[in-house]
């Protein structure tokens, strides 16, 4: 019931204007004469003489409850109506000649049902709900949910919409267990910041930020592979369903690019009936949270300072300064650093779909628009998404397929530059002169220029800097299924994609950090460019046959797939522009590199599988799976790989005994699989010697080359080795269901880099070394509190853990500590028996009251005021003992609210905040106002920092600044009201849905930290508005 209401309420949609209605209704009729024509020229209305009948009657769900909106068609024809509130309805037509109609009833969530009728009768329907859970897709072909012994959550798009209108996924990891978005502080609500995805953990180990995104999942969508970026920008109101595939049972197919898991997204198809047109409008504006940011007031800094003992001087040099600075703050200067480059903007996005389905031709066609806007001043992202797709049915034996997509994203940055700048300003200096423009730079002593110098960002902003990129692509995928008998049938796909990129960054010879730059080396524009090509097909058979009538059934695919794909990239950087305004790259003075550099990569991949799965009774069945894959990207001594998967269930509910005593059990399955998946998420020749020609090495036979890259003929994959143990229960007509599922992941020939001699003439190189294990725990609980015909309370709660330990990793990876590429944390440092998440800091007794110093405590158990790195041990680890999301849906009558929350609870965190802005503090900039009330000040002094004035080194990492982390954060509310179809009939819609939303509601933690460093977060309000005509 609950997933037929929630689709029923996203279905319902807004009016849209009425001059665009007149032209609609035009359309409407050329498009139903088509489509008369394409269903052999039936009619309801027959002839004059033909009788007209009337069916009433009552159509609900499989629980009884009512169904408003249910439509009823006679099939054949658009003559149909609507079900109202409490489900009831009338239809009157007239009869075709010589047969009986048949009236088609469906509603969206259920499986739609048809009847034969002749005469008037009063006819009570009632609709099963069909359950996305029913089957899994894996983008080869569908599986039966009752006999899939993998791990898969299955989404529908309306569970999407109902979390969150805005925020495609942030919903989706709302709604699967084991899936999080790797959080990114810095980047905050920047929407140019495309977020990661991890399924069950880090499957590969991350060095540097050049590694960033190995750990993907593979997303597939309608069949072909995109990327993040394309996710993160897909049109939510066009996805029928996601299905998000985890072990290796589930992801097998994929083979060589499994071990991350994969996400299949499919789009809408069209409905049953006539023309169909369905249009969805969000506008929303943000609003900064600047709530996480504790900084000194102007009259506070300023004596700070002076406790600091920075105006203490032997001849009183700085006391003019100091008195300088006094003034400034008597006389009300206290300008607002920190919302000065923010906006509340508004933002909004678009998407209309056109669709209708005949018997033989079906066709829908979507485009999609969004316009989104910051809180940083003058960014914006822009995105523009146009698709099509057409199917023809062929006497049930034959089914062709086309569809066509292309998507433009352009997005600007905002030229204020990171938020940091503005966090760190001093409050007491103003933004502006006397005339009222921006202030270039301040110095600390502000009569004196010899003294420490701070920009002012707010001056670059006002010069002609920009950054931008565009990024493009273009799909066409055709696609066939033939069915040769009932049992046999064959299915193909073959792909062809285009995309261009293009990204701009100038930097003006005017900004502050310029000014005593030489002529050659001030401005900066970096110009790169890309364009892609990828093809591949797949073919697959399908076998399946019923053995017997107690449930029996064996089913076995094989098929293959193949690709290719090219990717050539340019860049070019210049130096020298002798003017702001004048930015083309002709203006340059200086290319450093002398010459644009590119490259041009290719990779091909080709695979072989066969799939079998047995039921016996309903009760056993077992599955198993077997494939080999051959890639450009490895060794030429090991271009293939076997990957294979087995797996088995139970269903205990199917079993005598637990019908005839646990009758309150619905569903109670077993389920166990094993098997290797792989990942290729590497470059393109990691496996190949790469040179790299230098024109500096110019001899009579040619330029000479440098090696870039050393090969490794012998270059293996990394494969992962899966267990995963599951159980999913329902009891009490299904009212309560529980999910849960222990995997044990196993990653060997980890690639990574060894050293090499200088001789050599590289520094490292790939190999087979590493071994990584995950363990964890996915669990979803779900239960409808309330359900009656006039209210509905479902909730669900789902939680993830995931424990890694590094089991084997190569020299050069143990030696590399000096790489901190997130400086909110330690230095990384790999440890065997250890985790990668590990916090490495020296432990801490902490402050000493009689003296300020910190007391370090050695491996030994020996106490020192003395630091030392190689006393660093694991003082805490990021993974949280138990993250997840905890969903509410109210319903009353046509009224719907949706409340989604998170929660993180027993992570540790290293809070950089208090390092870097309460102690080891730099005093010319602005600090937390923790350094005025929680620093050692005299001996006694129980505190947990050192005193003002006394600083440690930045290379330090103490046990002091790992904080417990416990954090529930409110996503998302969103309230909804579906029209009644007697409403809004008159207004010729079909259905009305309008509501508002909240997003980024509140964040409420245990470690007090500044959040969104160099991009502020923000909170959200939309309004939803959706008809359907």
């Amino acid at each position: 019931m609950e997933s037929g209401k929630l689709t029923k309420k996203a279905g319902y949609r807004l009016r849209t204007l009425v001059l665009s209605l007149c032209a609609i209704v035009a359309v409407t009729g050329f498009a139903d004469s088509a489509l008369a024509q394409n269903n052999q020229g039936k009619s309801a209305s027959g002839t004059s003489g033909n009788p007209r009948i009337t069916v009433k009657g009552r159509i609900t769900d499989d629980h009884d409850e009512p169904l408003p909106g249910a439509n009823v068609l006679v099939k054949g024809t658009s003559v149909g109506t609507s079900a109202d509130a409490d489900g009831n309805y009338s239809l009157t037509f007239q009869r075709s000649p010589g047969k009986s109609d048949i009236l088609i009833y469906s509603f969206i969530g259920t499986e739609s049902k048809e009847f034969n009728v002749s005469t008037s009768t009063r006819l009570n329907v009632q609709l099963k709900t069909s359950s996305l859970d029913a089957v899994v897709v894996n983008g080869f072909y569908t599986q039966t949910k009752e006999t899939f012994t993998g791990a898969a959550t299955t989404i529908s798009g309306d569970q999407l919409v109902a979390v969150s209108s805005t925020n495609l996924m942030q919903s989706l990891a709302s709604l699967t267990p084991g899936m999080v978005l790797v959080e990114n502080n810095s980047a905050g609500s920047n929407p140019n910041a495309v977020p990661s995805i991890l399924i069950r953990g880090s499957n590969t180990l991350i060095s540097n930020e050049s590694e960033e995104g190995v750990n993907n999942p593979l997303i597939v969508l309608d069949g072909v592979e995109i990327s993040i970026q394309e996710l993160y920008d897909l049109d939510m109101f066009d996805i029928e369903r996601i299905d998000v595939l985890k072990d290796a049972s589930a992801t097998i197919l994929y083979g060589e690019k499994g071990a991350n898991g994969v996400i299949v997204v499919e789009r809408k198809r069209s409905e049953e009936g006539k023309l169909r047109l369905s249009y969805n409008f969000v506008p929303r504006f943000s609003v900064p949270d600047l709530s996480s940011f504790n900084l000194c007031s102007p009259a506070e800094k300023l004596e700070i300072e002076r406790l600091a003992g920075k105006y203490d001087t032997a001849d009183g040099s700085m006391d003019e300064a100091y008195d300088y600075k006094l003034q400034l703050i008597r006389k009300g200067v206290n300008p607002d650093w920190l919302h000065a480059p923010l906006r509340v903007p508004f933002s909004h996005t678009h998407s209309l779909a056109l669709s209708s389905r005949g018997e033989k031709l079906e066709f829908r066609a979507n485009a999609n628009f969004g316009d989104t806007y910051g809180v940083m001043k003058a960014d914006n992202r822009r995105n523009l998404g146009l698709n099509f797709s057409i199917n023809y049915h062929l006497r049930n034996k034959l089914t062709l397929s086309y569809k066509n997509s292309f998507s433009l994203n352009k997005s600007v940055d905002s030229p204020y530059g990171s938020y940091t700048q503005y966090s760190r300003m001093n409050p007491y200096n103003p933004m502006t002169d006397e005339d009222g423009n921006y202030i270039k730079s301040y110095y600390f002593n502000p009569l004196s220029t010899s003294s420490y110098k701070t920009a002012n960002p707010l001056y670059d902003a006002t010069l002609s800097s920009f950054g931008k990129s565009q990024n493009q692509s273009w799909t066409n995928s055709l696609s066939g299924r033939w069915n040769i008998t009932k049992e046999l049938y064959v299915t193909g796909q073959a792909n062809l994609g285009l995309s261009w990129s293009k990204a701009d960054t100038y930097e003006s010879p005017d900004m502050a950090k310029y000014e005593n730059s030489k002529l050659a080396d001030k401005g900066r524009y970096s110009l790169s460019t890309g364009n892609g090509l990828s093809t591949d097909g797949k073919l697959v058979v399908n076998y399946g046959k019923s053995l017997d009538t107690r449930g029996s059934m064996f089913r076995v695919s094989a098929g293959g797939n193949i690709q290719y794909s090219r990717r050539q990239n340019a860049s070019f950087l210049a130096k020298g522009f002798i003017k702001d305004e004048l930015s083309d790259l002709s203006f340059a003075l200086t290319y450093p590199s002398g010459h644009p550099t590119g490259s041009d990569r290719v990779a091909t991949a080709v695979g072989f599988f066969v799939n079998a799965n047995f039921s016996l009774w309903n009760r056993y069945f077992v599955d198993g799976s077997y494939r080999t894959s051959g890639s450009s990207k490895f060794g030429s001594n090991n271009s293939f790989a076997p990957f294979w998967a087995l797996g088995a269930g139970w269903h205990l509910h199917n079993e005598r005994f637990i019908k005839e005593n646990l009758p309150w059990v619905n569903t109670l399955t077993f389920r166990y699989s094993l098997g290797y998946t792989g990942s290729v998420s590497f470059d393109y020749y990691q496996a190949k010697t790469v040179y790299q020609y230098d024109s500096k090495y110019q001899y009579v036979s040619g330029i000479g080359a440098l090696p870039k890259q050393m090969g490794n003929p012998d270059l293996k994959w990394q494969r992962t080795l899966n267990n995963n143990f599951g159980l999913t229960a329902a009891f009490l007509d299904s009212r309560f269901n529980l999910s849960f599922d222990f995997y044990s992941n196993t990653t060997y020939d980890m690639l990574m880099s060894v050293n090499l001699p200088p001789s050599v003439g590289t520094t490292s190189m790939n190999v087979n070394f590493g071994q990584l294990n995950n363990k964890g725990l996915d669990l979803s609980l779900s239960a409808q509190i309330i359900r009656n015909k006039d209210w509905f309370w479902s909730m669900t709660l789902t939680g993830g853990h995931v424990m890694d330990q590094i089991r084997k990793i190569s020299q050069g990876l143990k030696n590399d500590i000096d790489n901190p590429y997130d400086s909110s944390k330690p230095k990384i440092l790999f440890v065997e028996g250890g985790s990668q998440y590990d916090i490495y800091a020296m432990r801490s007794a902490g402050i000493d009251p009689a003296t300020g110093k910190e007391i370090f405590i050695k491996k030994n158990g020996e106490y020192t005021f003395k630091y030392d790195e190689n006393e660093r041990v694991a003082v805490g680890n990021t993974n949280p003992i138990l993250q997840g999301s905890w969903m509410n849906t109210v319903r009353y009558k046509g009224f719907s609210i949706s409340l989604a929350t998170s929660y993180t609870f027993g992570s540790d965190y290293y809070n950089s905040t208090l390092k870097n802005k309460v102690e080891n503090i730099d005093l010319d900039y602005n600090v937390d106002r923790r350094v005025f009330t929680d620093r050692w000040k005299q001996p006694g002094d129980h505190t947990r920092f050192l005193g003002i004035g006394t600083s440690s080194s930045s290379s330090q990492y103490s046990e002091r600044f790992v904080e417990k982390r416990n954090e529930l954060y409110i996503s998302s509310i969103q309230v909804m009201y579906d029209f009644a179809p007697k409403a809004i009939t008159r207004l010729g819609l079909r259905k009305l849905a309008i509501g508002f939303g909240l997003s980024d509601i509140a964040h409420i933690s245990t470690v007090k930290f500044e959040r969104g460093t160099d991009y502020p977060y923000c909170r959200g309000i939309n309004l939803i508005f959706r008809p359907t005509f």
